[in-house]
């Protein structure tokens, strides 16, 4: 049995490939959201929350004898605890990854992490932002002000309560699903006069190049976090790339 780590549009992907060639799997993802979006594509789907207690107890239940791990790029920590349960348990994991590479220019500057983006907001005024999800917008509005932000996140309950409790106002707040065309980045960032945007190196299809380019339009900074890096085993940057390994071994 196959354990696939979902939360992003490829875990999808891979979730239609292995049903197209049989393979048993079990899709994992952690919220009701997500599982409302995995329905389509896989027949098994498990919203238990794996942690290091977990894991060992769930490989064996489910004789799992391959993990993929389709998670956000940004999942470091779920990420790093598996790949070390597979290794423990000689399990062959696999990591599928967006592709990166941006590089700084005019409009665009990196940053290694929060902290960074901050301090370079410190400098400037204005509002700012944020595009980079319910979970550190807390972290931003102490840190910078929350007066000085507002945030699009996913239309969750969880979402939502978070920047409540953060202190958001609802006029500060875009809850919507994307995806976002190039043209809808510049409306929402135009209407609240943003003064920089903050993102994620997320790849191509967590929508970067679209703020990007809006930010490019509006003439403002977008404000991009590196995304953190582990030694994986075996890594593919796409459902190809994934095939090859796959089908190199059968």
């Amino acid at each position: 049995m196959i354990l696939l780590l979902g939360g992003t549009s490829e875990s999808l992907d891979v979730a239609d490939y292995l049903t197209k060639v049989n393979a048993p799997f079990i899709l994992s993802v952690t919220t009701d959201y997500g599982a409302e979006l995995a329905r389509p594509h896989a027949a098994n789907i498990s919203e238990q929350i794996l942690t290091p207690a977990t894991f060992h107890t769930f490989f064996s239940d489910h004789d799992i004898t391959l993990i993929i791990d389709a998670t956000h790029p940004f999942a470091k920590v779920i990420s790093s605890t598996v790949m070390a349960a597979a290794q423990t348990d000689q399990i062959r994991y696999i990591r599928l990854e967006r592709e990166n590479g941006l590089a700084e220019g005019p409009n665009l500057k990196l940053f290694d992490d929060l902290d960074g983006v901050v301090d370079y907001l410190r400098t400037t005024t204005g509002t700012v932002y944020l595009s980079t999800g319910s979970k550190t917008a807390g972290e931003y509005a102490q840190k910078l002000g929350v007066e000085r932000l507002h945030v699009r996140v996913l239309p969750t309950v969880k979402a939502i309560s978070l920047l409540d409790d953060a202190g958001f106002e609802a006029d500060q707040i875009d809850a919507v699903r994307g995806p976002f065309n190039e043209q809808l980045n510049i409306d929402l960032f135009d209407r609240c006069h943003a003064v920089a945007v903050v993102t994620k190196e997320s790849g191509r299809r967590g929508g970067v190049q679209e703020k990007m380019a809006a930010c490019e339009k509006l003439g403002i900074p977008c404000l991009v976090i590196r995304r953190p890096t582990l030694n994986y085993p075996e890594q593919a940057a796409s459902l190809s790339e994934l095939k090859a390994l796959l089908e190199g071994t059968q």
